[in-house]
């Protein structure tokens, strides 16, 4: 297995090749990759998406974050592109973007000061694993996922780490992996995309954004609640990912068979 480059117009890239599953097997190496988004996509960094074989791209954002991010995806030619668009119902992604537009620190504080922040993005992925609207898009994700014809597979929000995070923790999930080891996946995040190197982007433009600093990261308290919130509704994982996404067992068995190692 050769490892993946650093890639730097293509932030938060990543694979979730060799993540143990509790039975003892291992997720596929080139299956499963996860970034943020394509819209400032290098030519040369588009060359090693191609390279890689991804078949397929799909993107999370909506229209309005293609706005924000400064476009649609860049895509290598053969790749197909599929929008599968996770809506912020919350509207907190809109207000922080006007906010920090037009300079308005106090009234960031304001919203989002006194651990309004943490418990807004903490609730933010509770709110991706459980409201209908959210679940009915996530679960279009994994049986897309689960189609071997769209393997390999590159998903994305806008920075990554949200919207794909959860994706990548909800396919975990499915093929069996430990929690412990997806909340270790999930932070990986913070290392990838430097929640200080925001902040200090924000003060180079007369902007104290460290209040918001709970949306720019990404803790273990928010995956976790995600998952206390499911299980204390749900006997099981495998009841979850049947009753409420629809995810049965020939979906499972599915990408089990063909992205786990024994």
């Amino acid at each position: 297995m050769t490892s993946l480059p650093n890639l730097t117009t293509i932030l938060n890239f990543r694979e979730m090749g060799g993540l143990p599953t509790a039975d003892g097997g291992t997720i596929r190496h080139g299956r499963l990759y996860r970034s943020g988004h394509l819209a400032g996509a290098s030519d040369e960094e588009l060359a090693v998406i191609a390279a890689l074989g991804i078949r397929g791209i799909v993107d999370l954002r909506t229209t309005d974050d293609h706005a924000g991010d400064g476009g649609v995806d860049r895509v290598p030619e053969g790749v197909t592109h599929h929008l599968i668009p996770v809506v912020d119902s919350s509207g907190h992604n809109a207000e922080l973007r006007r906010l920090l537009v037009n300079g308005e620190e106090a009234l960031l504080h304001e919203r989002y000061g006194e651990g309004r922040a943490v418990e807004a993005a903490r609730n933010g992925v509770v709110v991706m694993a459980l409201e209908p609207e959210k679940v009915e898009v996530f679960a279009t994700f994994v049986r897309h996922v689960a189609e071997p014809d769209n393997r390999p597979v590159l998903w994305h929000c806008s920075a990554g780490k949200d919207r794909a995070g959860w994706a990548a923790t909800l396919l975990g999930m499915t093929l069996g992996v430990p929690d412990d080891v997806l909340v270790d996946h999930y932070l990986e995040s913070n290392l990838r995309r430097p929640p200080q190197s925001r902040i200090d982007f924000y003060a180079e433009r007369g902007i104290d954004a460290e209040v918001i600093r709970p949306f720019i990261e990404v803790r273990e308290e928010y995956i976790r609640a995600a998952f206390d919130a499911i299980d204390e509704r749900y006997p099981t994982r495998e009841t979850y990912l049947a009753e409420v996404l629809g995810i049965g067992a020939d979906v499972v068995d599915e990408l089990r068979g063909s992205l786990v190692v024994r």
